[in-house]
C-alpha cells in the first residue's frame, strides 16, 4: 500500500508540473508593452520556412493569415501590432485568448461548429475563447473534408478546414512558451537529487546543462541497476519533461552551434533540449538562451524584470546568429517592412490619378501637369526601391515569386509609359503610368491578402538555379509589363471610341494612342520572344529537354503568337487602328491567362506558382475586358452603318474602311 500511495503522488506532483499554464499565467498586462521590448521582439530572429527572419515579419504574415489584416483592437480598445500581439500570445495566453483574432467569412461556418453567438455579423472575428466550446466539431468536420481535394470543397466545406488550421496554428503558437513556465520534480529519487544538488523542482535549462548527466542516468536505470522507488521516480520526471516540451516546437529561435554546417536548421527550444541529450553537449549558448526565456515568461507579473530578460535573450540571439553569419540580412528587413515602401508608392500614385483627373479637367493648369508628374515620379521611385531592398534581402534578382512579378510589371510598365510621356508630351502616357503603377500596387496587396504567406519565401529548388532562369524570367516579365501597358492603351483607345463622331476633337488624339499603342506591342514582343527562348535554354539545364509543351510554355507561345498575328495583321493592312485597339486589348487577357491563369490548373513542372483565391479576380478581368471589346465593336458597326447609308446614295462602289 506504501509503495501504491508513493507511485501516485509521483505521478499527481508530475501531472501538476508538466501543467503550469493556468497557475503562473494569471498575469495580466496592464500598460503597452514597452518601446524597448517592441524593437527588441522585432529584431529577434527565427527560422521559418527555410528562412532566417525577423519575428515581427513571422508574425505579421501569422496575423495576416489568421485576422486578414495587420491590425487587431483588444476588447479594452488597445491597438496592437502583429508584434505585441503575438508577445501577448506567447507571455499573456489567457489574455490574449480574448482578442478577436480569427476571421470568419461566413457566419454558417460558426453554426456548422454547434455555436450560437450573439451580436456577431455574417463576416466577423471571433475570439479564441468564443471558438473554444466548438473545436471538438471543429475539428471533427475538418479532418473529414481534409480528404476532399481542395478544389472540389464547397465554400463552406474550405472555410472549416482554413479555421482548424488557424485554430490549431495559433494554438501551438500560445502553448509555445509553456516550456519556459514549467518547473519539473525532483521527487524521491535519490540520483535526480545528486545530479540537481538536492533541489525538489528545476527548470527546462537546468535540464539542458545536466543533459550528459541525465542521459547516462537513464542508461543506469534502464539496466535496473536502481532500487523501484528511484525508477518510478525518475520515470516521472522524464515523463514531465516530454510534457513540457511536447509543444516547445513551432518557433526556431535557437541558431544551431557556431561550429554547425553552415546550412543547419534552427532549433526550436525541445529541439535544443532534445538535441543536448543526444549529443550529450549542451552548448553554453542554448543553455543561456532558455534560461533568459525562462526568466522573462516568470516576470510576465514585473514589466521592467521581463524587459531586461527578454533583452538579453534577443542580444544572446543575435550574437549566435551574427556569429553564423545569418543576421545581416534581418535589420534591413525590420526596416523595410518598418518604411512601407509599397504603401508610400500606393499613395502617390493614388494622389497622382486625382491630380491628372483634375489636369483633364483642366488641361491649361500647368500646375496640375507638374504635379501629376511629380507624384508618378515618387510612387515610381518608392516602387522600385522596395524592389531593390527586395533583392538585397534575398540576394536573389527582382523577380522569383508570382508576388514579386507583380511588382516588377508595375514598376517596368510606369517607367515605359512615363519615357512615352517624356517623348511626346501629350498627357496620355503620363495617366496610362498612374493607372498602372495604381493598379499593380492594388493587385500586390490583394495578392498578398489572398496568399497570406511570406512574399519573400525560401525557393523551390527548380527556381532556386543559374543564371538564365534569372535572364528568363525578367524578359518574359518586362514582357508582360509592355504587353499589358498596350492593352491598357488600347482599352484607352476603344473608351474613347465612345465619344467620337463624325467630327470630334478625340480623333487625334486616338491616332496618338494608336501609335504609342504600337510601339509598346514591339517592346513586348522582342521581350516576350527572348524570355521564351532563354526559358527554353533555362529548361534544358533544369530538365533536359528545350521545349516539353508544359501548360506555362504554351502560355508563353501565346503571347508570342497573339502578338505577332497583331503586328503582322497591322502590316498587311487586315488591321487599323480601331482593329489593333481591339486585338490589343485581347492580348492582355491572353497575358493574364499566361501569367496566372496557367497557374490555376495545378499541373505541369510549373504548378509550383498556384495561388488559392484568385479564380475569381480572374475571371472577373476576363469579363470585363470582354465586355469592353463587345461593347466598343457594337458602337464601331452602329456608327459604320450611320456612314454607310449616305455612301450607298452617293457612291455606291466605294468600300468601307479597314477597321
Amino acid at each position: 500500500m506504501r509503495h501504491l500511495l508513493r507511485t501516485v503522488a509521483v505521478v499527481i506532483v508530475a501531472w501538476l508540473a508538466s501543467a503550469p499554464l493556468w497557475a503562473q499565467t494569471s498575469a495580466q498586462r496592464t500598460s503597452p508593452w514597452p518601446k524597448q521590448v517592441l524593437e527588441a521582439a522585432e529584431r529577434t530572429p527565427i527560422q521559418e520556412g527555410g528562412r532566417v527572419k525577423p519575428l515581427s515579419t513571422y508574425a505579421g504574415f501569422l496575423m495576416l493569415r489568421l485576422n486578414g489584416k495587420r491590425s487587431l483592437a483588444t476588447p479594452e480598445g488597445e491597438k496592437l501590432s502583429p508584434t505585441a500581439w503575438m508577445l501577448d500570445a506567447l507571455f499573456f495566453p489567457q489574455q490574449a485568448a480574448q482578442y478577436e483574432c480569427f476571421m470568419v467569412q461566413d457566419i454558417q461556418v460558426i453554426e456548422a461548429i454547434g455555436l450560437k453567438l450573439e451580436g456577431k455579423r455574417k463576416r466577423d472575428r471571433y475570439s479564441f475563447a468564443e471558438l473554444e466550446p466548438g473545436f471538438s466539431k471543429l475539428f471533427s468536420l475538418a479532418q473529414q473534408y481534409r480528404h476532399i481535394e481542395e478544389k472540389q470543397r464547397t465554400p463552406l466545406q474550405q472555410q472549416l478546414v482554413a479555421l482548424a488550421m488557424n485554430v490549431d496554428e495559433y494554438d501551438s503558437l500560445a502553448r509555445h512558451a509553456d516550456f519556459a513556465r514549467a518547473s519539473l520534480p525532483v521527487g524521491a529519487s535519490e540520483s535526480l537529487a545528486r545530479i540537481f544538488d538536492g533541489r525538489q523542482s528545476v527548470s527546462i535549462s537546468d535540464v539542458a546543462a545536466n543533459a550528459a548527466k541525465l542521459a547516462s542516468l537513464d542508461v543506469q536505470l534502464a539496466g535496473g541497476s536502481a532500487s523501484p522507488e528511484d525508477r518510478q521516480a525518475a520515470a516521472a520526471f522524464f515523463h514531465a519533461l516530454d510534457d513540457a516540451l511536447s509543444d516547445a516546437t513551432t518557433l526556431a529561435l535557437c541558431p544551431p552551434k557556431r561550429a554547425a554546417p553552415a546550412d543547419s536548421a534552427w532549433l526550436s527550444p525541445a529541439e535544443a533540449v532534445a538535441s543536448s541529450f543526444r549529443s550529450r553537449d549542451s552548448t553554453q549558448e542554448h543553455i543561456e538562451l532558455l534560461a533568459a526565456l525562462e526568466r522573462a515568461a516568470r516576470s510576465t507579473g514585473d514589466m521592467s524584470a521581463f524587459t531586461e530578460a527578454f533583452e538579453r535573450f534577443s542580444a544572446k540571439s543575435i550574437a549566435m546568429a551574427n556569429a553564423r553569419g545569418e543576421f545581416e540580412k534581418v535589420d534591413l528587413e525590420v526596416s523595410y517592412y518598418r518604411s512601407d515602401l509599397l504603401g508610400k508608392s500606393l499613395v502617390f500614385f493614388l494622389l497622382g490619378f486625382v491630380l491628372a483627373a483634375a489636369m483633364w479637367l483642366a488641361p491649361r493648369v500647368k500646375l496640375l501637369y507638374a504635379g501629376a508628374g511629380i507624384a508618378a515620379l515618387v510612387g515610381l521611385g518608392c516602387l522600385i526601391g522596395a524592389i531593390v531592398v527586395r533583392c538585397m534581402i534575398r540576394d536573389r534578382p527582382p523577380v522569383s515569386t508570382l508576388y514579386e512579378t507583380i511588382l516588377f510589371v508595375a514598376a517596368t510598365g510606369v517607367l515605359a509609359a512615363l519615357v512615352m510621356e517624356w517623348i511626346n508630351r501629350q498627357r496620355l502616357a503620363l495617366s496610362a503610368a498612374i493607372v498602372l503603377g495604381a493598379l499593380g500596387l492594388f493587385l500586390s496587396g490583394r495578392y498578398e491578402e489572398l496568399d497570406k504567406r511570406d512574399t519573400m519565401p525560401q525557393l523551390v529548388a527548380v527556381l532556386d538555379t543559374n543564371f538564365w532562369l534569372a535572364t528568363h524570367v525578367t524578359a518574359i516579365t518586362i514582357g508582360y509589363s509592355a504587353g499589358l501597358l498596350a492593352a491598357l492603351l488600347a482599352n484607352a483607345n476603344l473608351i474613347a471610341g465612345f465619344f467620337t463622331g463624325r467630327a470630334t476633337k478625340l480623333a487625334p488624339m486616338r491616332k496618338t494612342i494608336a501609335r504609342m499603342t504600337y510601339g509598346a506591342l514591339c517592346f513586348g514582343l522582342i521581350f516576350s520572344v527572348v524570355g521564351t527562348i532563354l526559358g527554353g535554354i533555362w529548361a534544358n539545364e533544369s530538365w533536359g529537354r528545350f521545349w516539353g509543351w508544359d501548360p506555362k510554355e504554351n502560355g508563353a507561345l501565346l503571347i508570342c503568337l497573339a502578338q505577332l498575328v497583331i503586328l503582322h495583321a497591322r502590316q498587311g493592312g487586315y488591321l487599323r487602328d480601331f482593329g489593333i485597339a481591339m486585338a490589343t486589348a485581347f492580348q492582355g487577357t491572353v497575358i493574364a491567362f499566361s501569367w496566372f491563369g496557367v497557374n490555376l490548373l495545378g499541373v505541369g513542372l510549373h504548378s509550383y506558382g498556384f495561388t488559392s483565391g484568385i479564380h475569381t479576380a480572374l475571371w472577373s478581368y476576363y469579363l470585363a475586358q470582354w465586355g469592353l471589346i463587345a461593347a466598343a465593336g457594337a458602337h464601331y458597326l452602329w456608327a459604320t452603318r450611320e456612314v454607310r447609308e449616305p455612301a450607298r446614295s452617293t457612291a455606291p462602289e466605294q468600300s468601307l474602311p479597314t477597321p
